[in-house]
């Protein structure tokens, strides 16, 4: 256990452990109001949001930068294992970072190219590490806002541990920029915890409840990701878990803080077009 607390150990969760241990704990004391009114209790605690409290405060951007680091090289990894992607064509990453994801996707499918879409001040960011990369030369960078639209042509989505930061209105609108930017027969890849039935264990549902006290987001169950699947016109095709991943020899580099946690590594939903893309 203490190795995992050093910070030059393979797998650390040292700044993990001090996010969760600092400003998160402390908006765990409004959790009575966050399930009264279902309004995020970091902001009572704190008098504003979350990504507002951390634009505002270098050392704890700092520690979370970090955390979420070793989160996204497992959860890229784990992706690259558990999907195929193999075949042509063109991957977009929705609210994909400073590109680590996306980075991991292309060279595990050399005949793809991609593009990482992103508010301006983090494609900045993406655009100098994606160059830098092996990938650099099949991959674009594009700014925007993915509540207004997200680029076409894609034959392949990614949208990894976005959802879970958004009540069900401002996932819909998401999933509606997703649907028609899609070509005919492309395919959404929704990369989150899915909360099984019943009372059977899962880390999941402690996110959940942290989701909420946090940012006013939530994990969902299979049922519930149909429901907002089917009302942006996309059908839920499968439910994955991630096979694990070998351990990844590509450095390691902070990820930005963005509008998500990236809490933990989920499963894999797949989906695709309900009707053919008008």
């Amino acid at each position: 256990m203490a190795d995992l607390l050093r910070s030059d150990r393979p797998g650390s969760m040292r700044a993990l452990a001090r996010m969760y241990g600092s400003e998160q704990y402390k908006a765990w004391g409004g959790l009575l109001e966050s399930v009264r009114d279902g309004a995020p209790a970091f902001d009572y605690a704190f008098g504003t949001s979350y990504f507002a409290y951390l634009a505002a405060h270098h050392d704890a951007s700092s520690i979370f930068n970090d955390a979420m680091t070793g989160w996204t090289a497992q959860l890229s990894d784990a992706v690259a294992a558990a999907y195929d992607f193999s075949g042509s064509g063109l991957v977009v990453d929705v609210g994909g970072g400073t590109g680590l994801l996306l980075a991991t996707i292309l060279e595990a499918a050399p005949a793809l190219r991609g593009t990482l879409f992103e508010l301006s001040h983090v494609a900045e960011q993406a655009d100098a590490y994606l160059r830098a990369t092996p990938i650099g030369d099949r991959c674009t960078v594009v700014a925007g806002d993915f509540f207004e639209a997200v680029p076409g042509g894609g034959s392949l989505y990614v949208l990894a541990q976005i959802l879970h930061d958004w009540d069900d209105g401002h996932c819909a609108r998401i999933l509606r920029n997703c649907r028609e930017a899609m070509l005919p027969g492309a395919k959404l890849l929704i990369i989150e915890q899915v909360i099984p039935p019943h009372n059977e264990p899962s880390l999941g549902k402690w996110l959940d409840l942290h989701m909420l006290v946090l940012l006013g987001g939530r994990e969902r169950t299979e049922a519930e990701y149909a429901s907002l699947l089917s009302a942006a016109d996309l059908k839920l095709d499968r439910v994955f878990p991630p096979r694990p991943a070998q351990a990844s020899s590509k450095p390691q580099r902070p990820e930005r803080h963005r509008r998500d946690s990236r809490g933990a590594q989920g499963r894999d939903v797949d989906a695709g077009p309900a009707a053919p893309t008008r």
